[in-house]
């Protein structure tokens, strides 16, 4: 059995120049990234005390055409053993393989927030009940327990029980207007301010409401950047300069100016941060899976696709490959 993963984006967006290649008939696309099963063969180069054949894995591979790395939507797929994991027998494949693309980008959020970290910080995380982050407010919770944070999640309304009870402490509403605004109003008439925001939706939108709510000296981390929702469309040339010229804005001229701006940190990781794997799965930090699509038809491709592409899902959408 191996599981297939649905990404949050779309297969051929991402960041800029860390796209998929344009599938044709003579050079078809094999898209997906990250996978659960078990080793049915080793490389001669692989460390045979590491991985062996029969042994319980996930992983992620980079299928992005300036990788040229195999896609997982496949009921076979070839890795390297820098990208794989060993599963702990009380994880199921459907949560190992579900919890592989949010700990790759949380292993690059927590890179930064663990060299600030000194306890009872105030924290945001900007879209608390998708995929990544409501891994995120799961793992601030269960493996940050003895630092007693305090963890605000912005989703829409509907998603706010499932939210706090994945640890946050309190949840706003982004339906109801500004976000900032109801961030902003604390215990009587004290005004909240935050330590920490996380962003994983990206956009100006969430930049201004962060910078509104930072203490001096706060830090704004993305895993997106100033563009909402990077992984919906290819982007063209312009779009993909616009964008990496806004990132050297924000994360490195903006920062070196003195100001009352926080300090922002664009965070892109490549490797997939083995440790942060290790961490989830002894605190039982386990993704909540949304829905499971059987892989045996395009109806069911359609559905998964375009559920995740409607940003609503809860958790995360795996398909499951037999």
């Amino acid at each position: 059995i191996s599981v297939g993963l649905m990404t949050e984006a779309s297969f051929l967006g991402g960041l800029p120049f860390m796209q998929s290649k344009v599938p044709s008939n003579e050079n078809p696309l094999v898209i997906g990234s990250d996978f659960s099963g078990i080793i049915t063969a080793v490389g001669s180069k692989v460390n045979k005390d590491n991985y062996k054949v029969g042994q319980r894995v996930c992983g992620m591979n980079h299928q992005q055409s300036v990788f040229s790395e195999k896609g997982s939507w496949a009921e076979f797929t070839i890795t390297q053993e820098k990208s794989i994991v060993s599963i702990p027998d009380a994880i199921s494949f459907t949560d190992a393989a579900a919890a592989v693309m949010p700990l790759f980008v949380i292993h690059g959020l927590l890179e930064v927030f663990e060299k600030k970290i000194k306890g009872k910080e105030r924290i945001v995380v900007i879209g608390a009940s998708g995929g990544i982050g409501s891994m995120l407010v799961t793992m601030l919770h269960k493996t940050f327990a003895d630092y007693n944070l305090h963890i605000t999640g912005v989703c829409s309304g509907r998603n706010e029980e499932f939210v706090l009870g994945l640890g946050a402490d309190r949840v706003v509403d982004y339906t109801k207007g500004p976000i900032e605004i109801a961030l902003k109003k604390g215990a009587g008439d004290e005004t909240a301010l935050y330590d920490v925001v996380f962003d994983i939706v990206g956009g100006k939108s969430s930049y201004d409401s962060g910078k509104a709510v930072l203490r001096k000296g706060g830090s704004f981390i993305s895993c997106v950047g100033p563009e909402a929702w990077i992984g919906d469309e290819i982007l063209s040339t312009t779009a993909m300069l616009s964008w990496v010229g806004q990132v050297l804005w924000y994360s490195g001229i903006l920062n070196m100016i003195p100001g009352s701006h926080p300090t922002y940190y664009m965070v892109a990781p490549s490797d997939l941060g083995k440790d942060t794997y290790s961490k989830a799965f002894e605190n039982e930090a386990i993704p909540h899976v949304d829905k499971v699509f059987p892989f045996d038809d395009i109806d069911n491709l359609k559905a998964a696709m375009e559920l995740v592409r409607s940003h609503r899902v809860k958790g995360k959408v795996v398909m499951k490959l037999k």
